[in-house]
């Protein structure tokens, strides 16, 4: 016999069955990454599709900035000074190119306060089913303060670590379908 649902899990559920639906969004904010001896931050746009996802990234004073193109045919990573790089998955990707395994595929979901599929370590919910912090794939992600986006409730920061490295994002601006105004 199946143990029935509390209402936090149950919160949790309907909060990501609301957000499943919804197959386009972006957001504006500000994102950093840091490895313990190396590290960056700047402006950060992601726009996801339903079957595509762009990010630009804008360093500091113009420093570093890089455009990812996400497709099923695989990634592409534009940078600033011309160099262009492909691989079949965006995570390959990365790790490729900036040595350190930031998990690109489970941020697209760690970003909107879900788990991503896949295992799960850890999830700690509060009462109105809001994930607080998840353990999935090494990394320990820490959720701070939610905004409301559209009828649904988006974390506006978070921050997800394994051992040495950190990426920390904090969201200004989101959009939800393209058809709905933004939420500052």
């Amino acid at each position: 016999m199946k143990e029935p649902l509390s209402d936090t899990k149950a919160a949790y559920l309907e909060r990501a069955a609301k957000l499943g639906v919804i197959t386009e969004w972006s957001l504006v904010g500000k994102i950093s990454l840091d490895d313990g001896d190396h590290g960056g931050s700047g402006r950060l746009q992601w726009d996801v599709r339903s079957d595509s996802s762009e990010l630009d990234f804008h360093g500091a004073m113009g420093r570093g900035a890089w455009h990812l193109q996400i497709g099923p045919d695989g990634a592409i990573l534009k940078e600033a000074n011309g160099t262009e790089q492909t691989a079949s998955g965006v995570n390959d990707l990365i790790q490729d190119r900036m040595g350190w395994p930031i998990p690109v595929d489970a941020l697209q979901w760690w970003v909107r306060g879900l788990a991503a599929p896949g295992a799960i370590e850890d999830k700690k919910l509060d009462p109105e089913g809001l994930l607080i912090s998840l353990e999935q794939f090494g990394w320990s992600v820490v959720f701070n303060r939610y905004d409301s986006v559209a009828g649904v409730v988006l974390p506006k920061r978070l921050n997800a670590t394994r051992d040495n490295y950190r990426v920390k994002l904090a969201v200004s601006r989101w959009h939800m379908n393209k058809s709905h105004d933004s939420t500052n």
